[in-house]
């Protein structure tokens, strides 16, 4: 018999098998339940695989997981809860074998919100109860957070319109999210590290505010608002504007930042990176709107950038990144400035001289590289002939010199 596999390679081999965030193989899930049978040790290294990333991806709705979660919970607040919701907990365990809970490192809220209206639609009692849905949410993120759940992902992103339900903003409507603040369901946030916000975020009631105080410690917020103006039923207002931003000032050590498919008031934002100076690493515009903003003067003051990223955006104006072309900037490695509307040619010549250190093959091709490529190629097809000419009359002399 060969060497046991250890619990730790065990499990690596299951991560692999599982796949990542974006990157999930076919069959995965079929794969690790495979997994499961056969034997103990096997078991108890596939669980918490399984169970790390219960909510993703958006293409399926696993509402066992939420009679999984609930029979997790003790006797007593069983009984609680089927009292205040009025619904019918199906016992699936009468005593859980794995602490499912615990194992949460992905937390994708609006499939978690979603899982949940729909687990509630099947299993409620003829009567409709207000309250119902925030109750459970309550009641399973106390859960995650008592039985110590290390979620690092958290997001809140737009649910395609073609797996909506009538009643999903009605549902949201009902639920008041200053509770992910609360002091015996904020842990299961706290160490979150890596937040991606979409345009379904902003219709959640003291949603941001609450992130802000809960979720002090992200090294990456990525906002996302792209939406169909056709069918949103909100937009952006100075308000929720000022709420993202006081969550990025919020952080003690950001490193990322993206803004993506963004107008208006985001001169808030820009400010707002002043407050992360000391390790904001990376900054990237994706079709942002410019309009408004003063000059970029809170950005020179991170000295630790590494990265920046501005493509696709419109209303840039030399006067807003002119304090950027006099800081120093010792760390930056790249600019990327493409496809911008108006292009801002000064702004492409500073983003030239800061690429300049790097490979010619990852050099972006703009007017004044082709120009300095041109004046390159004439120079030396009119100084080779010349230098071969000279090269040729040296050698001779220099043999003519050894004759004698």
């Amino acid at each position: 018999m060969g060497p046991k596999l250890t619990p730790k390679i065990l499990e690596k081999v299951f991560r692999e098998i599982h796949g990542y965030r974006g990157c999930y193989p076919n069959n995965h899930l079929k794969d690790l339940h495979s997994c499961l049978l056969v034997n103990k040790e096997w078991c108890e290294s596939t669980v918490p695989v399984l169970w790390s990333a219960v909510f993703y991806p958006i293409q399926t709705i696993r509402i066992d997981a939420i009679t999984t979660y609930l029979s997790c919970l003790g006797l007593e607040k069983r009984q609680l809860l089927q009292r205040q919701a009025e619904v019918s907990i199906p016992i699936q365990y009468n005593k859980s074998t794995f602490e499912y809970a615990s194992y949460l490192m992905e937390l994708n809220f609006d499939k978690f919100l979603k899982t949940i209206f729909s687990w509630c639609k099947k299993y409620r009692k003829p009567y409709r109860i207000a309250r119902r849905n925030e109750l459970i949410i309550r009641y399973l993120l106390e859960l995650f957070s008592s039985q110590g759940a290390n979620i690092k992902y958290f997001a809140m992103n737009n649910v395609p319109n073609y797996l909506l339900y009538d009643d999903y903003f009605d549902n949201l409507k009902t639920i008041d999210f200053n509770l992910l603040a609360e002091s015996h369901i904020r842990n299961c946030l706290s160490g979150v590290t890596e937040l991606r916000l979409e345009w379904d975020a902003l219709a959640l009631d003291g949603f941001l505010p609450a992130l802000e105080h809960t979720c002090r410690s992200l090294k990456i917020i990525h906002t996302d608002f792209a939406h169909n103006p056709e069918s949103a039923s909100l937009f952006i207002n100075r308000q929720q504007a000022r709420d993202l931003a006081t969550l990025v000032s919020a952080q003690s050590n950001l490193q990322k930042f993206i803004l993506q498919n963004h107008r208006y008031y985001t001169h808030f934002f820009i400010d707002s990176l002043s407050t992360q100076s000391s390790s904001l690493k990376e900054i990237e515009f994706h079709s942002v709107d410019f309009l408004g903003c003063f000059p970029f003067q809170a950005l020179t003051k991170c000295s630790f950038l590494t990265h920046i990223s501005i493509e696709d955006c419109i209303n840039l104006t030399k006067d807003k990144f002119t304090p950027l072309f006099y800081a120093p900037f010792p760390n930056l490695q790249s600019v990327h400035v493409y496809n911008n509307d108006p292009p801002c040619e000064e702004l492409i010549e500073w983003a030239d001289k800061r690429n300049s250190k790097r490979e010619w093959w990852q050099i972006k091709i703009t007017k004044n590289t082709l120009r300095y490529f041109f004046l390159f190629v004439i120079a030396y097809w009119y100084l080779i002939p010349k230098v071969y000419k000279i090269g040729w009359k040296l050698s001779n002399w220099l043999l003519e010199g050894e004759t004698l």
